[in-house]
């Protein structure tokens, strides 16, 4: 599953641009401004004054800030030395293939990836949670504010709190912590949902649902996952497949095929969502061509939305069904001429075929020639099937790997035949070589 997408970062830019500069942070001063707040929460008469619960949640807003020396997640490198300053040492190291550059400060360690922020760990803090305590002193604001005279002032602190809770949580999610980014980020949409504010986090719900569901949390995660699509966030469909996993995950498959099957006639592109339909339905003992009834629905309504053409042949490829896998890409290419993936499905198809005829040859014992080379014709008709396809597939996008490694091979297979086919291998396999 994803990475966050950048409308997190972009909630973080905004309230950061003023940010004072890490050198100018003073950790004993905040420490002395803690010690008369939680004073002053002590004090029977101070602990009834909204304004005491204001400052708190701005101090505590402030602190968690500080401790990250205004720092925000993909901030890139040049604006961290303008905004926090050098580091005390500067390090790289690889973590699954990723070259990521640490920076040591005294009281946090930052890590980058391709020049952004990727994530951070605090390993000093001045508190723990000092978002939570900020939290529950807005909330004890808002309970004390009966006239509603110092509204503005919370709604304030509670929107720079609010995209806090956000840049907590995409650091646990960078972390993949997910357990901490669901909590964070439920706790973005709860403030959110305060009618001072009353916001439609349309995003942060689908993200809040996938972070608990790769924590684990299914039962947590589908609220979230049904909220972002009320309000019409799908992430291209993907939602539908993340909703029937987490109730499969759940033991209650039978109860999100459902969404499944409203997800495939939204977007039968998406081949998570054909083949768990697929799979659901094989395992359910049941005809997988069931499908195929709601693809012709679908396309009752939209006769000229190849995606159902597509989607069409891409479940009589699954099911082996050649001919009419041919027949329903080739209606998409009709109505899409620069359909790569059916020009590429295509291809795929005739050259795994030729694959297949070539191991069975491999297979045939050395004195057998008459049937070996019966099996070789048959996979050199395949693949000569497969070439104008991948052409046609190269034409869309000359920069496809697949598409250039099907080229290569093929070119080389007829080298002997023509010129022509020795120099597109030559030229293809240069192409190959500079990517």
């Amino acid at each position: 599953m994803k990475r966050l997408s950048t409308f997190i970062t972009l909630m973080l830019i905004a309230f950061m641009l003023h940010a004072q500069q890490a050198n100018q942070i003073n950790f004993d001063q905040l420490a002395k401004k803690i010690e008369k707040s939680n004073n002053e929460i002590a004090d029977a008469k101070k602990n009834v004054k909204v304004n005491t619960w204001i400052t708190r949640g701005e101090l505590y807003t402030e602190v968690y800030e500080s401790q990250l020396l205004n720092a925000y997640p993909g901030m890139d490198m040049q604006t961290f030395g303008l905004i926090v300053g050098k580091p005390l040492q500067q390090t790289q190291e690889d973590v699954d293939g990723v070259a990521i550059d640490k920076y040591t400060m005294e009281r946090i360690n930052f890590f980058f990836v391709n020049g952004k922020l990727d994530h951070w760990e605090v390993t000093k803090p001045l508190v723990e949670n000092p978002l939570d305590t900020a939290f529950e002193s807005y909330n004890k604001a808002i309970e004390l504010d009966n006239g509603g005279k110092k509204a503005k002032k919370i709604v304030e602190g509670l929107n720079k709190l609010k995209g806090n809770f956000v840049n907590e949580g995409s650091n646990a999610y960078s972390l993949k912590n997910y357990k901490k980014a669901f909590e964070n980020f439920a706790k973005a949409i709860k403030i959110g949902k305060n009618p001072l504010l009353n916001h439609k986090d349309t995003a942060i719900y689908y993200y809040t649902a996938l972070s608990a569901q790769l924590a684990g949390l299914y039962e947590d995660a589908l609220p979230y996952y049904k909220q972002a699509l009320d309000l019409n966030f799908t992430s291209g469909g993907s939602i539908y497949f993340n909703i029937f996993d987490a109730y499969k995950s759940l033991g209650k498959a039978e109860e999100g095929v459902t969404y499944l099957e409203d997800g495939f006639l939204k977007y039968p592109q998406n081949s998570n969502i054909l083949f768990s339909l697929i799979s659901y339905y094989l395992d359910k003992g049941e005809d997988p061509n069931k499908i195929i009834g709601l693809i012709d629905k679908a396309i009752e309504q939209e006769p000229s939305n190849s995606s159902l053409y597509f989607a069409k042949g891409t479940l009589f490829d699954r099911l082996g069904n050649v001919d009419e896998a041919v027949s329903a890409y080739s209606k998409a290419i009709e109505l899409k001429s620069d359909y790569f993936d059916a020009y590429y499905n295509i291809g795929a198809l005739y050259f795994n075929i030729g694959v297949k005829y070539v191991e069975e040859a491999n297979k045939v014992p050395a004195n057998d020639t008459e049937k070996y080379d019966e099996l070789m014709d048959k996979a050199n008709k395949e693949f000569k099937m497969a070439l104008p396809y991948m052409e046609k597939a190269r034409n869309v996008n000359p920069e496809s790997k697949e598409v250039l490694d099907a080229l290569k091979n093929i070119y080389f297979r007829f080298r002997n035949e023509s010129d022509d086919f020795m120099n597109k291998y030559n030229e293809v396999n240069e192409k190959i070589k500079s990517l």
